[in-house]
């Protein structure tokens, strides 16, 4: 992946034309990872893998080695939609989405809210099937509440994960 990082902001990187696909000469594959700079100066990089489904690593504030590649979610159904990262105090979001034939413009059959904290070595991880895919995360300033946001013809959908509890149901119009 390129220089381009975010500083925090939530961001959608194939949408929002954030992220080194944005660039001139970027490859496709640019198109399903996302590097995400952290406030306390660690670095997070997501990709979705083809056949394998969605990889993380990470580095330490000033560091130049990556942490090993650490498979959060295995699917072999095409990867879509790119890769969104977010952070508040600590707080990584990551959405990613993943259906058969959604490369070629169907619909994601499996949605992806993941959240971590701390040494970012545990995520957890929620899976929607048969969903459109979660559109923004919403994480509040101290990083105890992420809340995944979907906005339909039919209402709001939304996904709340709470520090002490992890992730609740899906709340549907």
């Amino acid at each position: 992946m390129g220089a381009e990082e975010s500083t925090g902001d939530k961001h959608r990187a194939p949408l929002a034309g954030q992220g080194t696909a944005a660039k001139a000469g970027a490859s496709v594959e640019d198109a399903y990872q996302s590097t995400l700079k952290l406030s306390d100066g660690r670095t997070v990089h997501v990709r979705l893998v083809k056949g394998t489904g969605v990889q993380e690593r990470h580095q330490a504030a000033g560091a130049t080695t990556w942490s090993k590649w650490h498979t959060l979610y295995r699917t072999t159904t095409d990867r879509c939609q790119g890769v969104d990262l977010a952070e508040a105090n600590g707080t990584v979001s990551l959405i990613a989405d993943f259906g058969r034939y959604c490369s070629d413009g169907e619909p994601p059959t499996e949605s992806i809210a993941g959240v971590a904290q701390g040494k970012l070595s545990d995520w957890d991880i929620n899976v929607t099937k048969d969903f459109d895919g979660w559109e923004d995360t919403s994480i509040n300033d101290d990083g105890s509440r992420v809340l995944f946001l979907y906005n339909s013809d039919s209402g709001l959908y939304y996904l709340r994960w709470e520090q002490s509890e992890g992730f609740e149901k899906i709340v549907t119009p």
